[in-house]
C-alpha cells in the first residue's frame, strides 16, 4: 500500500511540472525594444521657386509713321524683346505669387537730311600785305552739313503678379494671372542738330579750312523726361513640368503703363504721346526650391 501511495506521488510530480513552469513564466515581465523613429529631413525653401522669362512684344507703340521723302533718311533701331527674373512661392496647388523685375521695349530713331550750306562759320581768305606778301583774314562761309533729329524710348518694370493654375491635363497646367506694379519710363528727342565739321587750314599757307562759329549751337533743341508710372498686366498660358523642380510655360500678356509718356515719329514731327501698351508672347523657365 504505501509502495503504490509513493508511485502515484511521483506521476502526479511529473503531471504537474510543465503547468508549474508556466504559471511561472506568466510572471516574467515582458521585455520591449523601442525602435528609433524614422529620419524625416526637414525641407528648406519648400514652396518657393526662382524664373526667369523671354518674351517678344508683337503690339506696341513704337510703330514708325513715315511717308517716302527723297531728301530725308529714316532710320530706326527697336529691341521689342522683353526679359525679367523673379521669385515666387506657391500657396497651394492652384495659387502662387511672384515678384519680377524686368526690362521693356526699347526703340531709337532718327531721321538725317542733307543741307546746302547749313552750317555758317569762317575761312582763312588770303589778302596781299602791299608789301610782296599776305595776311591771313577769316571771311564768313557756309558749308553743307547733315541735319538730324532723334528720338528714343526704354522702360524697366517691378511687378508683384499673382497665378491660379487651373489644373493639370495630361502634364500641362492651363493659368491665368495678372499683376500690379512700378515702370521706369523715359524718353529723349532732339530737333535741329546740325553736323558741323571742322575743317583744317592748310598747313604750308594757313589759307583755307573752316571753323563753325558757334559749335554748341548746333546741338538743336532737347526735350526729355524721366518718370515712374503704376503699371498693370494680365495674361494667361499653359505650364508643363519637365523634371521634379523645373516647368516652363509659354504664356500672353497685356502689358499697360496709361501714364507713360513717349515719343514717336509722326513723319518727322517727334511728337509726344500717353499711354504705353504692349502684348506680349512669353517663354518662361521655372525652378522649384524643394
Amino acid at each position: 500500500m504505501v509502495l503504490k501511495s509513493r508511485i502515484a506521488l511521483a506521476l502526479a510530480a511529473i503531471v504537474l511540472m510543465p503547468v508549474t513552469q508556466a504559471s511561472s513564466a506568466d510572471y516574467d515581465p515582458p521585455i520591449y525594444v523601442d525602435q528609433a523613429p524614422d529620419y524625416v529631413p526637414v525641407e528648406v525653401g519648400s514652396g518657393w521657386y526662382l524664373r526667369g522669362d523671354l518674351g517678344y512684344a508683337f503690339s506696341h507703340p513704337f510703330d514708325q509713321q513715315t511717308t517716302a521723302s527723297g531728301s530725308t533718311t529714316f532710320t530706326s533701331d527697336s529691341s521689342l524683346f522683353t526679359g525679367s527674373i523673379g521669385m515666387g512661392y506657391h500657396i497651394n496647388d492652384y495659387l502662387r505669387v511672384e515678384l519680377n523685375g524686368g526690362i521693356l521695349p526699347t526703340n531709337e530713331f532718327g531721321d538725317h537730311a542733307l543741307v546746302p550750306s547749313g552750317c555758317a562759320g569762317t575761312t582763312n581768305s588770303l589778302f596781299p600785305d602791299g608789301a610782296g606778301g599776305f595776311i591771313i583774314v577769316p571771311t564768313a562761309t557756309t558749308q553743307d552739313c547733315e541735319a538730324s533729329n532723334y528720338g528714343t524710348n526704354k522702360g524697366y518694370s517691378v511687378m508683384a503678379n499673382g497665378y491660379v493654375d487651373l489644373g493639370t491635363y495630361v502634364g500641362i497646367t492651363p493659368y491665368i494671372g495678372g499683376g500690379v506694379g512700378i515702370a521706369y519710363n523715359k524718353y529723349f528727342k532732339t530737333q535741329g542738330e546740325r553736323d558741323c565739321i571742322p575743317i583744317d587750314p592748310d598747313p604750308t599757307s594757313g589759307a583755307g579750312g573752316f571753323q563753325c562759329n558757334d559749335p554748341a549751337g548746333y546741338s538743336g533743341s532737347e526735350d526729355s523726361e524721366a518718370k515712374y508710372n503704376l503699371a498693370y498686366s494680365i495674361g494667361a498660358g499653359l505650364s508643363y513640368q519637365v523634371s521634379k523642380n523645373v516647368s516652363v510655360d509659354l504664356g500672353y500678356e497685356y502689358f499697360s503703363i496709361p501714364s507713360a509718356k513717349y515719343v514717336a515719329y509722326d513723319d518727322g514731327a517727334f511728337g509726344i504721346h500717353k499711354g504705353i501698351n504692349y502684348q506680349t508672347v512669353k517663354l518662361g523657365l521655372r525652378y522649384d526650391l524643394w
